[in-house]
């Protein structure tokens, strides 16, 4: 039980860093939003409190209105993306916790499905930015490799087998 007692500590822990980072996610989407209405207003002609679209573009470092409102659209993917998939991995944490184990099938289910889901998003998200860096004539950056995310998706994959067989060892001495 000392074991369980440490895989639980352990995932509370991770519950948190998960929430935390699922909330600055979705703080940087939002900032991100701001910044493309205000792009958007500056474009047709409005003023932004405070700021001149020259000052604006120098701080962002682009040529032009239309390379910023890319650039904010593409970050705005990428932080949604990141923001659902922290969501995702604490709605599996808060199950975990209220469960008492990792060992479940719907636990098991849960990170296949979230491994599933750390190799799509990133490679739609990194499609939708390739796009949108296309559509406004700009150089797509080549940081944005998802090489980690499919490693990583692929291990919740095989982690969820092993919570798979771990709930069907637990059954089997249910039943027992």
């Amino acid at each position: 039980m000392k074991t369980l007692e440490s895989i639980q500590k352990t995932y509370k822990v991770f519950k948190t860093l998960a929430k935390i980072a699922m909330i600055l996610s979705f703080i940087w989407a939002g900032i991100t939003l701001v910044g493309l209405l205000c792009g958007i207003a500056w474009c047709t002609g409005g003023h932004v409190y405070g700021i001149s679209m020259e000052n604006a573009l120098r701080l962002t470092q682009a040529a032009g209105l239309g390379q910023m409102i890319g650039a904010l659209l593409a970050d705005f993917v990428f932080a949604l993306t990141d923001g659902l998939l922290f969501f995702f991995t604490h709605r599996y944490l808060k199950q975990e916790q209220a469960d008492g184990t990792p060992f479940t099938m719907a636990g098991a289910d849960q990170v296949r499905n979230l491994g599933i889901k750390t190799i799509v998003m990133p490679l739609v998200a990194v499609t939708i930015s390739a796009v949108i860096y296309e559509c406004f004539g700009m150089i797509h950056p080549s940081d944005r490799g998802n090489g980690t995310a499919v490693v990583l998706g692929i291990a919740l994959i095989l982690f969820s087998l092993v919570l798979r067989h771990g709930a069907e060892l637990r059954k089997e001495k249910e039943k027992s």
